[in-house]
């Protein structure tokens, strides 16, 4: 029996699946001051719904943005930094690159420490790894007692210069700090980012310590917690790479674990797309808080590339794997306000769990998009949703009241435009992942998820040109079904400066590859997974000889075996290409890190996702779409059988979602139990 938790920042999901199949879903209002709460409750309450005992769970996987909360709330350790002499304000000087180009107010954000917490080592590393200037060990004992002492530190981050090339000086003093003062976390960056750049690797330092000693700890609550309730295996936690790591090296890991529950929901939606023959997708995951979208070709998630502004946490660069999630402040629990200049806004504030929209009846005053949704007829009136929320439009209107005097405005007519404010604030975001790298939005399918997901997908559809949307089963919980798919997944990086690529051999790229498989091999061998059923893909970061940045470039060790080092370089050529519409044939390339992605595949889930055979409409329901307006048949989704297709306008409804299906649109139910929206004249 499998249960994946996701603590999200309205709701907390859970998904189980037991022996037979069958696939048991659960949904309860997060508790913010603590999420283990509502996770290990939610966890006994759905335990108890299926008559078994917690020891009857055979695995446990979880994901929550305790991480992320840790640091854009600033509620973190009291941090030190000890960087090599001379680099004392490289978390001061920052970048001269602006993140929004034409904003004259323009300011870079405030590192996690201030400079009286940043202390300086008389010792020096070069770029090829050989030892400039040795490290004291009696003077940096000294140092670390001072810092200690004077400071009341609680974690340490340690990053000197070049320690990606030799990581001796960076071992030397954690393991003083380890000795001298166990008490004190240390971070080290060439454990926790391995590259060239000083101020990314440092930031990145600096945030695993920062918010190392409040994961740990609700790492630890959480693994003491449901072992209460009677689990007795080891809990695995999503990372924000797509995949899950046993609880004790996510504790060592927990920079890696900023977006583990958007990260579930699209692991979940590359298994759905696989399953059903449509590979290429932009899954899009609307919740309370936030709109989160990644872009899924061939199958596959698209994961960052380093180095670049947009790949950061609260503005502050984070140099790990994650996959390439753009996030937005719009979701269902959204507010509607008017902004400065008198423009309608929608979020990126939003009502959260606490006190939730103004419909939920728990004291919320601000009109959100689902207080929308439900004057729009998308939400059914007195619904009942988790928690015993039950959906008052009254309320819904109530709050709308003073928005709707200062715009003249019927309550109905602010609904619309809110809803489509929102619309169109997502569109941007799928179009930063798709047109802005080089894709066509128009050649894939849209994948929706989340609680508000399908709610919005026929519009979106409609706003980008797209013809063909996919809702997956249970798309209300799918992180928390994403967990339950998951692999145990790891990735490795060497760096070893900039390599030319026409003076590398074939087999100095074989050695690099061999060291990468070595590493992967000895770390699942410890954590008691079987080596050799490891599935490894290998990328390379490259770019031309002068270039800023560098591109990831897939590649498969077998085609430079048989092609040599000319076969990368081609395929970063195309990749180029494709990115910038321009490639340099002529130019030299350089290869700046290797990696490695090992992936230990779980037993593949089989659940029955087979309606009961209940075709027939339920009955209708007026919807105001935003031009898109009528009577829409209602059809409960439970009830649908494979193959079974019917024509638009019609509204799908289920516990978690609701989808509406436009006029000129059809649906029919494929593959895995999703149900395909198509544009009739496609």
């Amino acid at each position: 029996m499998i249960v994946g938790i996701e603590v999200g920042g309205t709701f907390t999901d859970l998904v189980m699946v037991d022996d037979a199949g069958r696939l048991r879903v659960h949904k309860l209002p997060s508790t913010p001051s603590d999420p283990s709460v509502a996770a290990v409750t939610g966890l006994r309450e759905i335990i108890d719904a299926a008559g078994v005992l917690g020891g009857a769970v055979s695995e446990l996987l979880h994901g929550s943005t305790i991480a992320a909360n840790a640091l854009i709330q600033r509620r973190g350790a009291r941090t030190a930094l000890i960087t090599t002499k001379g680099f004392r304000d490289v978390l001061f000087i920052q970048r001269q690159d602006k993140t929004v180009v034409y904003d004259m107010f323009y300011q870079k954000a405030e590192p996690l420490l201030t400079r009286d917490k940043v202390f300086e080592a008389d010792e020096r590393m070069g770029a090829d790894g050989e030892v400039v200037t040795a490290l004291d060990p009696a003077a940096a004992e000294a140092l670390i007692d001072a810092l200690v002492a004077k400071h009341d530190i609680e974690s340490i981050a340690v990053c000197l210069l070049h320690a990606y090339a030799n990581p001796v000086h960076e071992q030397a003093i954690g393991e003083i700090i380890a000795r001298k003062h166990p008490q004190v976390r240390v971070s080290l960056s060439s454990e926790v980012a391995p590259e060239h750049r000083e101020y990314e690797r440092t930031s990145t330092a600096v945030i695993d310590a920062y918010i190392g000693p409040a994961v740990e700890k609700y790492l630890t609550r959480f693994g003491d917690s449901v072992r209460e309730v009677g689990f007795d295996g080891t809990p695995l936690i999503m990372q924000s790479n797509g995949g899950a790591v046993p609880l004790e090296t996510a504790r060592r890991r927990t920079a890696n674990m900023f977006v583990s529950g958007p990260a579930a929901a699209v692991t979940a939606a590359s298994e759905v797309a696989q399953a059903t023959g449509i590979s290429d997708v932009i899954s899009i995951d609307v919740g309370g808080t936030s709109c989160d979208v990644c872009l899924i070709t061939g199958g596959m998630p698209q994961t960052t590339v380093k180095g670049t502004a947009e790949f950061s946490v609260d503005g502050l660069p984070l140099n790990v794997v994650m996959t390439d999630i753009v996030t937005i402040g719009a979701g269902g629990g959204s507010i509607a306000h008017i902004d400065a200049g008198g423009m309608l806004q929608v979020g990126p504030q939003s009502a959260g769990a606490v006190p939730g929209p103004a419909c939920y009846g728990h004291g919320g005053e601000g009109f959100t998009l689902t207080d929308a949704m439900l004057l729009l007829g998308l939400l059914e009136a007195g619904a009942e949703l988790p928690g015993g929320i039950v959906l008052n439009p009254k309320l819904s209107e109530e709050a709308a009241g003073k928005l709707c005097g200062r715009l003249e405005l019927m309550p109905i007519e602010l609904a619309e435009r809110v809803y489509r404010i929102a619309i169109v604030n997502m569109a941007q975001a799928l179009r930063r992942v798709s047109v802005k790298r080089g894709y066509d939005p128009r050649q894939f399918a849209l994948l929706p998820c989340g609680g508000a997901g399908a709610l919005i997908a026929g519009p979106l559809a409609v706003e980008m040109g797209m013809d063909n949307i996919l809702v997956p089963p249970h798309p209300g919980i799918f992180s928390a079904y994403g967990l339950a798919v998951a692999d145990v997944r790891i990735d490795y990086v060497r760096a070893d400066g900039a390599v030319r690529t026409d003076t590398m051999t074939k087999e100095d790229f074989a050695e690099r590859i061999d060291d990468l498989r070595g590493r992967a091999a000895a770390e699942y061998g410890a954590l008691g997974y079987d080596a050799d059923a490891l599935n490894l893909t290998f990328a390379v970061d490259a770019r031309y000889v002068g270039q800023g940045y560098e591109l990831r470039v897939p590649i498969d060790p077998a085609d430079v075996a048989r092609d040599g080092v000319e076969s990368l370089v081609e395929r970063f050529h195309q990749l180029h290409e494709q990115q910038y519409n321009h490639a340099f044939r002529n130019s030299r390339v350089e290869a700046i890190s290797f990696r490695l992605t090992a992936e230990h595949p779980r037993p593949a889930l089989s659940h029955d996702v087979s309606g009961t055979g209940a075709t027939e409409s339920t009955g209708s329901r007026d919807i105001g779409l935003p031009g898109l307006t009528g009577s829409y048949a209602i059809y409960q989704r439970d009830g649908l059988p494979q193959g079974f297709a019917a024509e638009g306008p019609a509204i799908i409804v289920e516990t978690t979602t609701s989808t509406p299906v436009p006029p000129g649109w059809r649906f029919e139910v494929v593959g895995n139990g999703a149900i395909k929206l198509s544009k009739e004249d496609a």
